[in-house]
C-alpha cells in the first residue's frame, strides 16, 4: 500500500545518499529521475491529489517530502555541482528537470548550472538547451546568459530543432522578455521553419497562436507565420481560456505594430469585441501580494494629495488591459483613452521575473514579464501616458512629503502640465 512504497522509497533515499558519487553521470541521471518520479507520485497519493475530480496535482513548492528523500536529493544537488562541465547537456537537463520538479533545487545550484550550459552551449543540441530551460521554468528561476544562448541557438539551429522545441523555447523567452541582439535573423529562420506547413499541422491552433503570440511579445515580425497562423485559427477555432487571451494581446499587438501588414486578415470587430470580453473577464497576469495591494491604495491617497484628477485603482482601460492607478480629468463621465491623463504601474513581485542574474552581479535591474512588457508598449503606442516605477523605489521613500515630490517629478516628467500638479 502507500505506507508500504513511502517506507520503502525513504529507506533507498537513506542508502543511497551517501553513495551518490558512486555513479557514473548516466547511471546518476536515470537514477535521479526515477527517484524524483516516485516521490512525486507517493507525495501526491499522500495529499489526495487528483483523487478527486478538479483537485489538481501538488506544485513542486507544495510537496512534503521527507527527510531522508531531501537528504538523497541534496547528495544528488551536491555531486552534480562537481560535475557540472562533464556531465552530458542531455543529462544535465534531464537532472536538473527532476531537482526541479520536486523543488529542492537552491539557487545556487541553478546559478551554477546556468554559467557551465552557457560555457558549453555549443555542444548542446536545441533540444537539449530547451530542456535545460524547462528545468529553469519549472523552478521559477531565469538566468540571462543561458535564455540568450537559447535565443542564438535558435536562430543557428532552427531548422534541425523540432517545431514543439522551438514553441516551448520561444515562449519562454518570450514570457522572460528576452530580446535577440539579432532579432530580424531569428524572425526569419524561425518563421522560415514554421511558416511552410507545421503551423496548424504539425502544432495545435493553440501551439500555433502561443508562436505568434510569443512574436508579438519579443517584438518579432514573420508576415507568413502570421498568415498561417490566422489561417490555421479559421480552420480550428480554439477553446482555450489562456490562447483566446494570447490571441486577443495579439490582435492589439499587430494593429498597432504592423497594422499595414495585418489589415489583410485582420479580425472583424465582433470577434475583437467578444474577445475583448473575454479578456477582461480572464485576467492572465500574475496576482497581486497584499502588500503591493496595500502600497498601491497608498500611492493613489498621495497622488490624491499632489494632482488635481480623479484617481481611481486596479483600472481597466478601454483596450482590456488593467493598470494599477489612473488619473482621469474631473469633467468626464465615460473613461477613455482621451481623457486620460496618466496611467501608473508599480513593479512587484506580481511583474517582475527571479533572476540569478543578481547573484553575480549586485547592481543587476529588475527583469519584466513579457506579457507586461507587451500590454504596456500596446497602451504606449495607442496614446497612454505611462508612469512605471517599482515596490522597492516607493519603499525607500521616508514620508509623506518625500513621497509627494517623487511622484511630481514623475509626473513632470511624463509630461504632465504644471497647472494640473497641486
Amino acid at each position: 500500500g502507500l505506507r508500504a512504497s513511502h517506507s520503502l522509497l525513504s529507506d533507498l533515499c537513506r542508502a543511497l545518499a551517501g553513495v551518490a558519487s558512486r555513479f557514473r553521470s548516466p547511471d546518476l541521471t536515470r537514477l535521479t529521475e526515477a527517484m524524483a518520479s516516485w516521490s512525486i507520485t507517493v507525495a501526491n497519493a499522500a495529499a489526495g491529489a487528483g483523487d478527486e475530480p478538479g483537485k489538481p496535482l501538488a506544485r513542486p513548492a507544495q510537496l512534503k517530502l521527507t527527510e531522508a528523500e531531501r537528504s538523497f536529493f541534496n547528495a544528488v544537488s551536491a555531486e552534480v555541482s562537481l560535475r557540472l562541465m562533464d556531465i552530458a547537456p542531455s543529462d544535465l537537463a534531464r537532472i536538473a528537470g527532476a531537482i526541479a520538479s520536486l523543488g529542492v533545487g537552491s539557487t545556487k545550484l541553478f546559478s551554477s548550472i546556468a554559467r557551465a550550459a552557457v560555457a558549453r552551449a555549443d555542444r548542446f543540441a536545441p533540444g537539449e538547451l530547451v530542456g535545460l530551460i524547462k528545468a529553469f521554468d519549472e523552478a521559477r528561476c531565469f538566468h540571462t546568459t543561458l535564455y540568450e544562448a537559447l535565443a542564438r541557438s535558435l536562430r543557428v539551429n532552427a531548422r534541425h530543432a523540432g517545431p514543439k522545441e522551438i514553441v516551448h523555447g520561444l515562449s519562454s523567452l518570450a514570457m522572460c522578455n528576452v530580446r535577440s541582439d539579432r532579432a530580424d535573423a531569428l524572425a526569419r529562420a524561425i518563421g522560415d521553419s514554421l511558416a511552410g506547413g507545421v503551423i496548424g499541422k504539425t502544432l495545435s491552433a493553440e501551439e500555433s497562436c502561443l508562436v505568434a503570440w510569443a512574436f508579438c511579445a519579443l517584438d518579432l515580425f514573420h508576415a507568413e507565420l502570421f498568415r498561417a497562423v490566422f489561417r490555421a485559427l479559421e480552420d480550428a477555432p480554439v477553446q482555450a481560456s489562456r490562447t483566446l487571451c494570447q490571441l486577443y494581446e495579439m490582435h492589439l499587438s499587430l494593429k498597432a505594430f504592423h497594422h499595414g501588414h495585418y489589415a489583410e486578415y485582420e479580425l472583424e470587430d465582433d470577434t475583437v469585441r467578444s474577445l475583448r470580453d473575454h479578456y477582461r473577464k480572464h485576467p492572465a497576469l500574475l496576482k497581486k501580494e497584499r502588500s503591493s495591494e496595500r502600497m498601491q491604495a497608498d500611492i493613489a491617497d498621495v497622488l490624491r494629495e499632489v494632482l488635481d484628477a480623479s484617481i481611481s485603482t486596479n483600472y481597466c482601460t478601454s483596450l482590456g488591459f488593467s493598470v494599477d492607478i489612473v488619473a482621469t480629468t474631473r469633467s468626464s463621465r465615460r473613461s477613455s483613452s482621451s481623457d486620460l491623463l496618466v496611467a501608473i504601474d508599480v513593479d512587484g513581485p506580481h511583474t517582475l521575473i527571479r533572476s540569478l542574474d543578481a547573484l553575480e552581479n549586485a547592481t543587476t535591474s529588475p527583469r519584466i514579464h513579457g506579457q507586461v512588457s507587451l500590454k504596456r508598449r500596446i497602451l504606449q503606442k495607442n496614446g497612454v501616458r505611462l508612469v512605471t516605477f517599482a515596490e522597492e523605489k516607493y519603499r525607500s521613500l521616508d514620508g509623506s512629503r518625500e513621497k509627494r515630490d517623487f511622484l511630481r517629478n514623475l509626473l513632470r516628467a511624463a509630461g504632465i502640465n504644471q497647472d494640473k500638479l497641486l
